[in-house]
């Protein structure tokens, strides 16, 4: 009798293990898919605020000032009857807002497209300011700029800044030099003027937000851009009557995922 009953606990206890088998696959099953739509509602929702940077970031690309400044000189020199130096403004004008347009949506670009348009962006800021300010760009430590990609138009705020609240303000002899640093996982681009701030109570913070993105823009660009190439991408703004020789204007260093 006993035998009969331990027979029974058997067949009752091996009965049941496909039960927990079933029952824990289910289980498993419902984790899974609840894990799957928190991981696909986390991506859409990461994807919705990458849409919404981009709509913001075309919005505030171009400083509406300096749009409303290029179309007054390009009226100035048709009132001049200097046609040609209307013509070439204006072209140089088409050639930025249409790539403005083109790269607003584009995850990254080659540094030589962006490169030749912050030169165009730089051209158009001499001529407003009557060739006040030089600039050189060395792209030599990084070798084929074509082959080398990053985000467009990520350094042209930084130029502004440095046009808009340096070098105005210095009248003449002015100078913006960019040149740039490569390994194996980043591009560091370095950005430096000899602008004057009249302003000294004001920071280098407070000037970086009246740029075209603003601080605020600029950095979550950023913080997308390292959530995308996983590698972290974020700027650094100096002083450079700090340096041990010291003398006027900033020194921007921005960090970039090198991207081949």
């Amino acid at each position: 009798m006993e035998q009969h009953a331990d027979q029974i606990r058997i067949a009752v206890l091996f009965g049941l293990i496909p039960v927990v088998v079933a029952f824990s696959f289910i289980i498993f099953l419902l984790y899974r898919s609840k894990r799957e739509l928190l991981f696909k509602q986390k991506e859409s929702e990461f994807r919705l605020n990458i849409a919404e940077l981009e709509m913001k970031a075309l919005r505030a690309q171009i400083n509406p000032h300096f749009i409303f400044n290029c179309l007054n000189s390009i009226h100035h020199y048709m009132q001049q009857n200097n046609v040609q130096q209307a013509g070439v403004y204006l072209l140089k004008f088409s050639r930025l807002i249409r790539y403005v347009l083109e790269t607003s949506s584009l995850r990254t670009v080659p540094i030589s497209d962006d490169l030749d348009i912050l030169k165009i962006y730089m051209e158009l800021e001499q001529l407003r300011l009557q060739n006040s300010f030089t600039f050189e760009i060395l792209t030599e430590s990084i070798g084929d700029t074509d082959a080398i990609q990053i985000p467009p138009m990520i350094l042209q705020p930084f130029v502004e800044n440095s046009i808009w609240h340096g070098l105005s303000q210095r009248g003449s002899g002015g100078m913006i030099h960019i040149s740039f640093i490569k390994d194996d996982e980043i591009i560091q681009c370095v950005i430096e003027d000899n602008g004057i701030r009249k302003e000294k109570s004001i920071t280098l913070g407070s000037l970086m937000k009246k740029t075209s993105l603003g601080m605020s823009l600029i950095r979550d660009r950023l913080t997308v851009i390292s959530a995308t190439f996983k590698v972290a991408a974020f700027f650094v703004v100096e002083d450079r009557r700090d340096d041990p020789s010291p003398s006027d204007g900033t020194r921007i260093v921005i960090r970039l995922p090198y991207i081949d």
